[in-house]
């Protein structure tokens, strides 16, 4: 499947600013308080020579230091206990080959950053970098290698960015509150031998390639595995062994009773089609389900509690988001972005921070049958998103509106919900400022039941648009899940029987010979 590069590299670089603007704006869930530095990493610190931050900016800079700057003889930086408000090393635009080794770094923004350096010229071994922004980070520097560092109690523990032909191995990250290890746009790069306590893997490429280039290979996460997978074909994993999965361009792939809590990326699927997500627990992790230029999806039976978000969907058109429950997370239960021709049914998304479930230029969907309650701000909020259906849904004392349609979100149709206590104070249960949508249905002239009603005449909707709904109800709908039901128990057996069947028949064929 591809994708334009343009696209696609304006959603990395997207992804990482975004990831900074959060990080300063303090809306990361903390899962991972910054903690006093350890006994052993004091021990190991007072051990050291304390040092001033170091800042250089060109080889000349590296004269203070032993080395003469070749590959056999390169500059070392070593046995320093920087700490400091600042940065603890920095180096940029030179050419000479460095060693950084053995040093204790905690600051207040970066440990080690190193940007912009010859390929082949950079080694960073041994070192402790704790309690800062960024604990090591690379950029626009090539073959470069990071090795046998401890990351610990910083936002990212390890951050590489454009720089290709990396060597990552045998790092230790614990309790880094946005990534142990964050890798973008850095092909060709070995990520093996690593270890996550309560943070875990992230890579970011702009084209599938990218990703195909990489070797990532034993690392583990909460004492489990990180299973990184491309090309797959027809396969199920359902061995409950993995902390975290990421899967590249792979088809028909089932992913079934994972439990992955307590990192900061669960389950990432980019460039797959027809795959199958079920039974899956993925708690107190950011990027919990990530699907990303995944069509043809059917996620199903998950659990997915206080996390940045429940499930996102992201240009991953045609897909069934069904029975999930997804319950006090950062910002949305449900987000579908860019992914038209959806269904979104059967769903509990209660207690999340901004909406229940978020549809952003997801035209052409359904949302049927979910529970929105108690969300800090709308229950089912339509974002540039148009002729969906949203009938049958519970959305009871969500703090902004129930339903929210904003402009362009035209042609809608909504009945058969049930509205109650949302927008307490506030004129309407709902807003529209879309176009020709339909706060009923035409054919039985039945809207939908609002709690505050006055059983009267018709019932306003706030917004631009004017709307309101012709034909209030005057019961709170009683719900009939045999229908919706029917239609996920046939589209999850379509889309996972043949692979059962596959893998029993696969399992026969090995017993015979």
């Amino acid at each position: 499947m591809k994708k334009s590069s343009n696209h696609s590299k304006a959603f990395v670089r997207g992804f990482f600013c975004v990831s900074i603007i959060l990080l300063v704006l303090g809306l990361l869930p903390i899962m991972n308080t910054k903690s006093a530095t350890s006994s052993h990493d004091i021990e190991a610190s007072i051990s050291l020579t304390p040092y001033n931050p170091i800042a250089i900016t060109s080889d000349s800079g590296f004269e203070v230091f032993p080395g003469s700057g070749t590959a056999e003889d390169p500059y070392v930086i070593e046995g320093y206990n920087i700490t400091t408000d600042s940065t603890g090393i920095s180096i940029a635009d030179t050419t000479e080959h460095f060693i950084i080794r053995n040093c204790y770094v905690e600051t207040k923004y970066f440990g080690i950053f190193i940007n912009s350096v010859a390929d082949g010229t950079a080694t960073v071994i041994n070192n402790t970098c704790n309690n800062s922004d960024w604990g090591i980070m690379l950029e626009s520097s090539n073959s470069s290698t990071v090795a046998n560092n401890t990351c610990n109690y910083n936002n990212f523990g390890i951050y590489l960015l454009a720089s290709s032909s990396l060597n990552v191995i045998n790092n230790t990250c614990n309790n880094n509150r946005m990534e142990g290890i964050l890798l973008g746009d850095s092909g060709s790069s070995t990520v093996a031998n690593n270890t996550f306590t309560n943070c875990s893997l992230y890579i970011g490429e702009i084209t599938v390639d990218a990703y195909l280039s990489h070797s990532v290979e034993n690392n583990w996460v909460n004492g489990k595995k990180i299973g990184f997978y491309t090309n797959l074909d027809s396969t199920i994993i359902d061995e409950p062994v993995y902390g975290q999965l990421m899967l590249v361009n792979c088809t028909n792939v089932t992913v079934r009773d994972q439990i992955l809590n307590y990192a900061t990326t669960g389950l990432y699927l980019y460039s797959c089609t027809h795959s199958v997500i079920i039974n899956n627990t993925c708690n107190n992790i950011d990027k919990s389900i990530w699907l990303y230029y995944s069509d043809y999806s059917t996620v199903v039976n998950n659990t997915s509690n206080n996390n940045l978000v429940g499930i996102k969907l992201y240009s991953s058109g045609s897909s069934t988001v069904a029975n999930n429950i997804y319950n006090d997370n950062t910002f949305e239960g449900i987000y579908l972005s860019n992914s038209n021709s959806s269904t979104v049914a059967n769903n509990t998304c209660n207690n999340n921070g901004f909406s229940g479930i978020l549809l952003s230029y997801s035209g052409n969907s359904d949302v049927i049958n979910n529970k929105c309650n108690n969300n800090n701000g709308y229950g089912i909020n339509l974002w540039n998103s148009a002729h969906c259906d949203v009938t049958y849904n519970l959305l009871q004392e969500n703090e902004d509106y129930g339903i929210y349609l904003s402009s362009s979100s035209d042609d809608n149709t909504i009945h058969h919900n049930t509205f109650v206590d949302n927008n307490l104070g506030g004129t309407s249960q709902a807003y529209d400022a879309g176009a020709n949508n339909y706060w009923c249905d035409t054919e039985t002239s039945e809207g939908n039941y609002w709690s505050d009603w006055s059983g009267t005449s018709n019932y306003s909707i706030d917004g631009s648009s004017g709307s309101v709904d012709l034909y209030p109800l005057d019961e709170p709908v009683e719900y009939s899940t045999d229908e919706t039901q029917l239609f996920f128990t046939f589209t999850l057996l379509i889309a996972v029987v043949p692979l059962i069947l596959m893998k029993l028949f696969s399992r026969r064929r090995r017993k015979i010979g």
